[in-house]
């Protein structure tokens, strides 16, 4: 599951329709959205990370969207106030959430719909960190997104726990570049016009925090997936540079896991894994 690394500068990214973009608080991808500066004096309160795009041409059944997340730190290594996975320093510190409570700026695609959110497990290696989400439709609710709009996918909501005393974790003072790298909306099967994948910026597909590395995002690191590949752990099985295909089919329990991700929904929900 290699999509295009975050290292691609906008004059790189992919050409076409639609685009992604990234920031705090809201949609839009505007400037006061660009970067989260936080004194890192306190453990209660949050950081709402918002991920959108502006939708491409030919979007009529739209059932699942999964996207990525790229984050390169300042520092040699990753840190600490940025682990979120199981047994970390701030696990369960990053949580999912959607639009029904606003942000309203853009439009919501999936309120109304019974949406799932899928995980997969965080990828890490040395001072970067790649975060896989998707959100998940029954077909039945699927419809269509008018080309051109700019539409929610994700709020990133962050927490603020352990950043101060006893137990802190260290880090959270540390630039970090974070670049929505890619979004591949499916539809349903025989949909005219198939699935959009979706790398280029609309507005700004990236966002800092604590004002970021010292250069820009998309310039931060290597430009080719092959590198990404190769500088990853072995555990992490490489695929060829492109939006994964997908085998379709239903599943009727509340949440079902595979090696590549989990998704929890409420109702019946379509099932996807990797070919």
């Amino acid at each position: 599951m290699i999509w295009a690394l975050m290292g691609l500068s906008a004059g790189l990214a992919q050409a076409g329709p639609g685009g992604l973009n990234l920031g705090w608080d809201d949609c839009g991808g505007q400037p006061a959205s660009q970067d989260r500066a936080f004194l890192c004096n306190t453990s209660s309160g949050s950081n709402t990370l918002v991920a959108s795009f502006v939708a491409p041409c030919c979007l009529t059944k739209v059932t699942r969207i999964d996207f990525v997340l790229d984050l390169q730190s300042a520092s040699d290594g990753f840190p600490d106030w940025w682990a979120f996975a199981p047994g970390s320093c701030r696990y369960s510190s990053l949580t999912m959430d959607l639009f029904a409570s606003g942000p309203f700026t853009c439009s919501d695609y999936w309120t109304g719909r019974l949406p799932s959110i899928g995980v997969w497990p965080y990828e890490v290696f040395k001072n970067r960190m790649r975060i896989k989400r998707g959100i998940a439709i029954f077909p039945d609710y699927a419809g269509p997104i008018p080309e051109g709009t700019e539409t929610y996918l994700l709020k990133y909501v962050i927490d603020n726990a352990r950043t101060t005393g006893s137990g802190s974790c260290e880090g959270c003072a540390t630039g970090i570049c974070i670049v929505l790298n890619s979004a591949n909306v499916m539809q349903a099967a025989g949909t005219p016009g198939g699935d959009k994948f979706i790398s280029a910026p609309a507005s700004r597909g990236w966002a800092t925090w604590q004002g970021g590395i010292g250069s820009g995002c998309y310039q931060a690191t290597p430009a080719r997936n092959a590198t990404w590949a190769r500088s990853r752990p072995s555990t992490v099985s490489r695929r060829a540079s492109r939006a994964p295909r997908l085998a379709r089919s239903y599943f009727a329990p509340n949440s079902f896991s595979t090696s590549s991700a989990s998704f929890h929904s409420p109702s019946p929900l379509r099932r996807h894994t990797w070919r």
